[in-house]
């Protein structure tokens, strides 16, 4: 689990995103989730920063309303040309700027995207188009070996940071599938709907949260929806579900509430390995929130919402998980939510 940094105060803090991409050295292998990878196996993705002569992570800060993950996987592109997702978090920066203000950068595992148009299909095209960094701020991005980023990495956080790399390799945790869990985004009050509760639509703040999961969906690679009937539900992952030329499956019954059933629910959701969004009514999150406390270490399971009360509307909560036998494991969690104005 990654730790959690303490509070500062919001006027003091500037907020950014980054990742680590890795690449294998040789393409032609597959790789799965919990498959075990050597340092010499891969190679990773350094910036060169002019103006500061160093070598660090490709990362920079929010912009607008925008979400740490989008601006994540927004500055990698910028920086150095290359569509990533995310995967994993990993252990968050912190340091003071010569300004006095702290500077807090979340980074993420990040894998290429694009490069297998079966895969990738239909998810590419869903960010939007950016301009790459100036010569001025990034001049070089380049491909090299773990050992030779190590040297060449001027910060002792981002060397902490490379090691966690290549410890999730060797523990076989570096490539994980996401499970998106989410309440559907704000409704039309009940009082204010004279029809079927089943068929009560987004209100226009949950329509504007719905069009803002796209970019949210997109940093994680989401390849797959599922929701309730509900049109609420629906509509929440419709806007996504659109651009991205998916359906938006049916989500599996529960039945029951024994180890038996919930290992063949969780079998249902993850059959097919692929990035996934769930979306339920709140009281539903619940028993879904139990199901997967089962599949988690402890340490890890803290994190899991105490109540669904607790999640905005169309807050995400991100299970990162991976293969064990027949079961799976969470092997980290979480939370993000779309960013409004009301």
């Amino acid at each position: 689990m990654t730790p959690s940094p303490q509070p500062i105060p919001p006027m003091r803090l500037i907020r950014a995103g980054g990742a680590l991409v890795w690449r294998l050295r040789h393409p032609g292998r597959q790789v799965l989730p919990g498959d075990v990878l050597d340092e010499a196996e891969i190679e990773v993705l350094l910036v060169h920063r002019p103006q500061y002569h160093d070598w660090s992570w490709p990362k920079g800060k929010i912009e607008g309303r925008e979400t740490i993950p989008v601006a994540a996987v927004r500055e990698v592109e910028e920086e150095t040309g290359h569509v990533i997702s995310l995967g994993a978090p990993l252990t968050t920066q912190r340091y003071r700027l010569g300004s006095g203000q702290t500077k807090e950068v979340r980074y993420w595992v990040g894998t290429l995207m694009g490069e297998d148009p079966h895969s990738d299909r239909g998810l590419v095209h869903l960010r939007k188009p950016v301009h790459r960094a100036p010569t001025r701020e990034i001049d070089q991005a380049r491909w090299m070996s773990p050992s030779r980023a190590h040297d060449l990495l001027t910060r002792r956080g981002d060397r902490r940071l490379l090691n966690e790399l290549l410890m999730r390799g060797r523990s076989g945790e570096l490539v994980t599938t996401p499970l998106a869990m989410l309440p559907h985004a704000r409704a039309l009050p009940a009082q204010h709907w004279e029809g079927d509760d089943d068929a009560r639509p987004l209100s226009r703040t949950g329509v504007r949260e719905a069009l803002e999961l796209v970019d949210l969906l997109s940093a994680y690679g989401v390849r797959r929806a599922m929701a309730t009937s509900s049109a609420r539900t629906r509509q929440t992952l419709g806007p996504w579900a659109a651009l991205a030329g998916v359906s938006i499956d049916t989500l599996p019954s529960r039945d029951g509430a024994n180890s038996s059933s919930d290992e063949a629910f969780v079998r249902a959701l993850l059959a097919d390995g692929e990035p996934r969004v769930l979306c339920a009514p709140r009281t539903m999150l619940p028993g879904l929130f139990d199901v997967f406390r089962q599949f988690t270490p402890s340490g890890v399971r803290m994190n899991f919402p105490l109540d669904a009360r607790e999640l905005s509307a169309s807050e995400m909560v991100i299970l990162h998980t991976l293969p064990e036998g027949d079961w799976v494991r969470v092997v980290d969690i979480e939370r993000h939510a779309p960013r409004v104005a009301e």
